[in-house]
């Protein structure tokens, strides 16, 4: 292991108990929770003024950690809170800089071809999507996103894109598993707390934007330009993929090409370089063209929607990206699976209604959603819904009046309240949807719209998706949308 001096981290002093002014160093966090003997703990500022990594210093010294990494707002932040300052405290100018030359000593190997993609909806469909289509080459991978990370590893995580550390070393354990791909999704939240630097991304994609996580960046503008900050820090060499379908996406398109990188664009649009053509058919099979220049594709899938198949177009351009061959992944299409908690069936019921479950959260998302079922839908659309606490609390009123314009029947329920009064979101999200029944708990809510449906009804269930939990204050109560439907199913009589 290598001793602190061979870091050479510019630091401006020392402060504390150093018992050992030269320790061994094993690695570093910036979560305590994952500290182990002989790591560094950085301790960063948190989301709000009263938060901050150095509250949990103590913490991470018992577990192990051989210093404590922060700078001088951070040491100042210990001294107005009281904490304990005997630990040895490393205060440096800059911890992002810190934070990146120390993961790359310990952290350096990584998969050589990385995908990035942002973008408000569709991430974790073409991260799966791609995964599946290297995986049929048997060819191995890692995914880091929503839903944790996948692949040649298995790990929960607390966020869309984890803190640089964690995604360091997920890369470099991948890599020594013999994974050569890396699949990213990169969350607004990551690229400003810039989590994502030190990794050379191959395939860079952005999908779409829309309202969202505004409790966060206040507006569409400062949204937008934090997923336009990704052009910074990428290297000019990185591939670009864009849906141009979006308006956002024609703006990063702009954007990209004035700053010299190779764009290729897709979409339903015919300015598009690679265009797309969408037939639905029954018994869930989708038909997609894909015209590019002169060659024209004609495939079937188990998806649903244009936007899926758009996803679909982009996995399969990251892949070619990647050096596979476009038309032997095209020939893998047929046999992908729907990502969980995407637009996924549940079953059909003995009244003949269809059930699916989704995690459209957000407006744009929730119409694009009811905009594909209903055109799909001979008899009702029946939709069951609610809002998170203490999250972008502006887009509660737009979903219902999105709901009450494309469904026949809806139920407002709870969708992680967390700290918020539930009753206050629902009555906000009623408020512009006045014809919803209001049914507080979430699985009863499914149940009765389940059992009501009739034959030819679709019932879609909206917000959660994959999520296996219900956040109530600082409870985490176990629940699926997919069990709680799949019960209600097999339950009607």
């Amino acid at each position: 292991m290598p001793r602190l001096s061979t870091l050479n981290i510019q630091e401006i002093e020392r402060r504390g108990q150093w018992n050992n002014q030269d320790p061994e160093i094993k690695g570093i966090e910036t979560n305590s929770l994952r500290i182990e003997q002989g790591h560094i703990f950085l301790a960063k500022a948190g989301n709000t003024t009263n938060s901050h990594g150095v509250q949990f210093s103590d913490q991470a010294f018992q577990k192990g950690a051989s210093l404590i990494i922060t700078d001088l707002e951070g040491y100042q932040f210990a001294l107005n809170k009281g904490l304990k300052l005997a630990l040895p405290f490393l205060i440096v100018q800059d911890l992002g800089r810190t934070l990146d030359s120390i993961c790359e000593v310990f952290y350096s190997g990584k998969p050589k071809f990385v995908m990035g993609i942002t973008g408000t909806n569709g991430k974790t469909s073409v991260v799966n999507f791609s995964q599946q289509l290297i995986e049929k080459k048997n060819k191995s991978c890692v995914t880091i996103g929503t839903l944790g990370v996948g692949g040649v590893l298995s790990l929960k995580t607390d966020n869309t894109t984890p803190d640089q550390a964690l995604i360091s070393r997920v890369l470099q354990t991948a890599k020594s598993k013999g994974a050569d791909y890396a699949l990213l999704e990169v969350s607004s939240h990551s690229l400003v707390q810039r989590r994502i630097n030190g990794i050379a991304f191959k395939v860079f994609c952005f999908t779409n934007l829309s309202q969202d996580h505004l409790d966060y960046h206040k507006d569409m503008e400062t949204y937008f330009q934090a997923k336009l900050s990704i052009l910074d820090i990428l290297n000019i060499d990185t591939k670009i993929i864009v849906n141009i379908d979006d308006k956002y996406g024609k703006m990063f398109f702009t954007e990209a090409k004035k700053k010299g990188f190779k764009v290729e664009t897709i979409g339903c649009s015919d300015i598009a370089d690679v265009k797309l053509r969408v037939t639905q058919g029954a018994q869930g099979i989708q038909f997609i063209e894909i015209v590019r220049d002169d060659f024209v594709y004609n495939f079937q899938t188990h998806l649903i929607g244009e936007f899926q198949a758009a996803n679909l177009g982009m996995a399969l351009l990251t892949c070619e990206k990647f050096g596979f061959e476009f038309d032997e992944l095209v020939s893998f299409c047929d046999s992908l699976k729907p990502v969980p908690g995407r637009l996924e069936f549940v079953g059909k019921t003995k009244k003949g209604a269809l059930v699916y479950i989704d995690f459209a959260h957000s407006p744009a998302a929730l119409k694009l959603l009811l905009k594909t079922l209903g055109g799909l839908t001979k008899g009702k659309l029946v939709l069951v819904f609610g809002a998170g606490g203490e999250r972008d609390k502006d887009k509660r009123k737009p979903m219902g009046a999105i709901a009450y314009e494309y469904c026949d029947m809806i139920y407002v329920t709870d969708d992680n309240p967390r700290y918020e009064d539930a009753e206050s979101i629902r009555h906000q999200i009623i408020n512009t949807c006045p014809n919803a029944v209001e049914i507080e708990d979430r699985a009863e809510a499914i149940t009765t719209a389940i059992h009501s449906a009739r034959h030819d009804d679709v019932v879609i269930i909206a917000g959660k998706g994959h999520e296996k939990v219900q956040i109530v204050k600082n409870n985490y109560f176990p629940f699926s949308d997919f069990e709680q439907a799949s019960i209600a199913i097999e339950l009607l009589e």
